[in-house]
This record gives structure tokens, sequence and C-alpha cells, in this order.
């Protein structure tokens, strides 16, 4: 009886002629997770959530379940916090606000809502999801490492290694576990023999290994003989900066927005979180503006994928007067999906995500704009306009069928399939971005890169066709770099500070990207300031450059 009455003076509805304000007060370390999932399935739209100014905690066994699958994630059952489903001008505001997410608590998920503002607001977790991983010595038998001393593991009796993080843990034999060199951004998978997953599929080299605890938090980790071809010893030299990512498989994003449109975020961080920061999905007309994302002091990392993602979008992107650093992926990515033709008759085309981390994501909708192209070439061989979607199938959540308003009877299978009206125009203005692996943008869409202060990374842009592996398409038609001040963005392992190209190409790449403009930009400790492969036109105006 007593926590329903604390329940009740602390959560307040106010009647406004916009709607009502659902109001909450902190309450020290208490849960408030029940709270709030019971306050929001009650929320109209035009309704305002408003906490004021304090710190609230959320574990996620009170969380409501739902299936989730945002794309280059794993999908499945997650536990969601704040849930908002088709609905229109709502506004989450958090007055200064810090919320502290526990174990693997699925922040905040917008699905089919439009209007939407998230704003003053910062999210962090309640441990670390990337462990500290100083190499002590190396030899052809193995390496030991001292541990952070705020990590809790436990090694068994067969070498496999298993972290703690207050209630959740990950176990080596669950899988990898992705090492990350902080000052290199190289990328090795740690393996202990009982690992469970497909190498093949794995996307970098890995360390197989058996664990063996020295105390004083350290592990000597020695070889023990794995015939994989991706297979080798530790890439880091003694004393190298590396940290351990338990958060590898991204099972949660702390803001995903999926099919809405309409979205603002203001004044918001994110000083630690294990998963990317920001997904936006079939979505359009998004927005960034003053978004903070940079780790807690004394930490090296903020979130441990990417920052900002965007797939298959439309309208605007938009990222602007925004401070990222420190992730161990990409600071913003925006992209569509490939996905490929495994049948084609009459009006129906079957189709197939190619990626373990599209699972039961389909972006296409009625009217929706398709091109067929040949997987290695690049030539267009048609095109076709979406009249219905079947999503999903019992016995394979990677397939979809779309009929179409054009006979396909042509199209080989193989053929790659990409969504012409899902390619918003993307404007990064004004941001600071710094230690982090690289920018991605693609798409047919108009692209600006301006006024930004982009340092210490592999590449500060990327416009990649990636139809292997990734299956990201990236036809770009139209890029603006000017007025950029880019320092040490390919002295951590990169090619160059800005690429443009099409994977499984080199210099002999298809011209598939339009048009590609640098104006005005300033680069600083430049080896090779751009590499240009695959380009109809590009046009080089800034007066410092000296050639590519």
């Amino acid at each position: 009886m007593r926590r329903l009455m604390n329940m009740l003076f602390l959560l307040s509805l106010v009647l406004s002629a916009e709607g009502r304000t659902i109001r909450f007060c902190p309450n020290g370390d208490t849960d408030r997770t029940a709270e709030v999932v019971h306050a929001l399935r009650s929320v109209s739209s035009g309704d305002h959530v408003v906490f004021e100014r304090g710190i609230y905690h959320f574990h996620p066994e009170s969380a409501e379940q739902l299936w989730l699958y945002p794309s280059n994630n794993t999908g499945g059952r997650k536990q969601v916090v704040f849930v908002f489903r088709d609905l229109k001008n709502i506004v989450v505001d958090g007055c200064g606000s810090t919320f502290v997410f526990y174990g693997r608590a699925f922040p905040f998920a917008f699905l089919h809502c439009q209007n939407v503002k998230v704003q003053n607001l910062t999210v962090t977790t309640r441990y670390p999801w990337a462990v500290s991983f100083d190499v002590q010595e190396k030899d052809d038998k193995g390496f030991r490492v001292r541990l952070g001393r705020e990590t809790d593991y436990r090694i068994d009796p067969r070498c496999n290694v298993c972290f703690f993080l207050g209630g959740d843990s990950l176990d080596s034999k669950a899988g990898r576990i992705s090492m990350h060199a902080l000052d290199g951004f190289l990328v090795n998978y740690l393996m202990t023999p009982d690992a469970v997953g497909n190498k093949d599929e794995f996307p970098a080299r890995f360390v197989g290994v058996r664990a063996t605890d020295c105390g004083n938090h350290e592990v000597r980790f020695s070889y023990y003989g794995d015939a994989h071809p991706k297979s080798g010893e530790l890439p880091y030299r003694v004393g190298q900066p590396v940290v351990l990512n338990l958060a590898e498989k991204r099972l949660s994003v702390a803001f995903f927005f999926d099919g809405c449109k309409g979205v603002k975020v203001r004044h918001l961080s994110v000083n630690r979180f294990g998963g990317m920061a920001f997904v936006a999905q079939r979505s359009g007309d998004i927005s960034y503006r003053q978004v903070r994302v940079m780790p807690v002091k004394g930490e090296p990392v903020s979130v441990t994928a990417d920052v900002f993602q965007c797939i298959n979008c439309y309208g605007r992107v938009t990222i602007e007067q925004c401070q990222v650093g420190y992730s161990l992926d990409d600071a913003v990515n925006v992209h569509g999906d490939y996905l490929v033709v495994t049948a084609a008759y009459g009006h129906k085309l079957q189709l197939r995500a190619m990626h373990l981390q599209q699972e039961n994501f389909f972006p296409y909708r009625p009217g929706d704009r398709l091109e067929f192209t040949e997987p290695h070439s690049r030539r267009v061989v048609g095109r076709a306009r979406v009249t219905d979607l079947s999503a999903g199938d019992s016995t394979d959540s990677y397939r979809c069928t779309l009929t179409v308003d054009t006979l396909v009877d042509g199209i080989a299978r193989g053929t790659l399939v990409e969504n012409l009206s899902l390619c918003p125009d993307i404007t990064l203005s004004d941001n600071v971005f710094t230690h982090f692996p690289g920018i991605r943008l693609s798409g047919r869409g108009r692209i600006r890169y301006e006024h930004n202060n982009v340092s210490h990374c592999m590449s500060a842009l990327e416009a990649y066709d990636l139809a292997e592996y990734w299956y990201e398409s990236g036809r770009c038609s139209d890029i603006l770099i000017q007025d950029n001040h880019f320092e040490d963005c390919n002295a951590m392992g990169g090619t160059a500070f800005l690429s443009f190209g099409v994977s499984g190409w080199g210099s002999d790449a298809p011209k598939i990207h339009d048009r590609v403009v640098l104006r005005r930009n300033i680069f600083i400790g430049a080896r090779q300031k751009y590499l240009v492969e695959g380009v109809k036109s590009f046009t080089n105006e800034d007066v410092s450059a000296s050639g590519h």
C-alpha cells in the first residue's frame, strides 16, 4: 500500500490544451521501470512525458517484452523500458535528467510514430561494456594481459572466460568477443575452444586461445593451434591500449526509431552504452542537433557500436552541432540495404536478406521504386515499382515476396535489389567528430558534409557501395564536401581521409557514383587525402590540396 501511495505522488497527470503532461519525479536509486511501463500504456497522441531533473534507474526485469529487429543488430525479444507505438506529436523531456540503464535493458523504441521530440536527457549504463585490456607480454605460445581493476571475471576448468556486469554476464563459450585497438582501430576476435559460431562468417580475424588466471587481474592466453584460415596470433603490441567489447552481438540500441516520420533529438547525451546509440530505419525526416556522445571521464569508450545509423530512410537526415567521439564503430552510417533475388516469375519477386543482422528487415512499401543490379558489374538490369509486400516466411525470417508492376521473368537469381525511394538527403554540419573508425554516407539523395571538425580516425568519409558481406547499397548521386577541418583522418590504419568506391573492385571500378565536389577543406597530417574510384565526376577545389 505504501509503495502504491508513493507511485501516486511521484506520477502526476496534468491536462493541457495540447494533451496531457505525464510527469515523473526522482526517487533516489529506486527502479522506475514498472512505473514507467505502466504509465506509458496510457499515453495518447499529443502527450508530453516529463521527468523532473534528477537521476532515474531502469532495470530490465520489469520492462516490456517486444520482438524488435533493428538492421545491423541482433534481432529478437527485447526488454524495452520506453515504448511508443502509433502515436503523433509526442515529446519526451528529461529536463536535464540522467537515465541509468542496467543489464540488457533496451532503453527507447519509437514504432510507427509521427512528430517525435526527445530532449534534455543523458543516457548511461550502470556498468561499462568495454573492458580495458593491456598487453603485458607476448611470445609465440601466447600472451599475458592485465584487465581493468573494475572487471569482474571468472575462468572455468575448460579455460573459457566469463565476464560479469552486475546481474548480466558474457561467456566466451557463447561466441566471439571482439578486441579493439584504440590507437589503430584494428579489430580481432578472442575465441576459446568451446566458443560457438561459424568462423567463416566473421568479418575479421580471430585469436584462438585457452585462458588461465594468473591472479592480480592478469590472465594468460595460450594459443591452442586453431587451423582455420582466419586464425592467427595476437596482432597487438605490448603496451598498446586495447579494449574488449562485451556487447559485440549488438543486442540493444539506446534510441530506436522504426517506421517513424518527423524525429527531432535535441540537447541529448549518451555517455556509455553497449551497442548503437541511435538507429532509424524505414523512417523519414530525422534530425539530431546538439547531441553529445562522449565517454564518462576516465573511461576509454562511449558506445561499443555505431553512434548514428540510418537505414533505408527518406526525406532528410540532418546531424548538426553534435560532439561525438571514442566509439568502437562508425560515428555516422547512412545507407540502404540490398536484398537478393532468389526467384522471379510473372510479377512476383522472392527476395532474401543476406547478412545475419538483417533478419526480418524488409524495407519496402507499396509505391516504392526498385532498381535491379548485377552483383559484381553493378550494371542496372531493370526497374519496377512495388504494389504489394508479403513480409517474412514461416520457415525463413530472412525471406520476403514482393509483387511489382512489371514482369520480372528475366531477372536472374542473385540479382541485387535496391529501394530508390528510401534514399534521404543527408546533411552533416558544424559537428565535432574525434577518435572513431569512420563515417559512411551513401545514397541517391543530396549529401552535404560541411563545417565539421574531424580528427583521429581511420576515415573522415567513406562513400562506398558495399554489395559484399554487409549488403549495404550505396550508389551516390551528389556529394559536396566543403569547409571542413580534417586532422589525422587516416593515421589509424585507414587508406585515405576521404574514400569513394565500389566494394569488390579497385582502380578499374565501374563508374556508378555521379558527382563529388571538394571545396575549401583543410587537411592536416595527410599522407593520402582522398581515394577516388568508380566516380564519374570528381572536382577538387581545395586550395591546399595537392593531388591524390
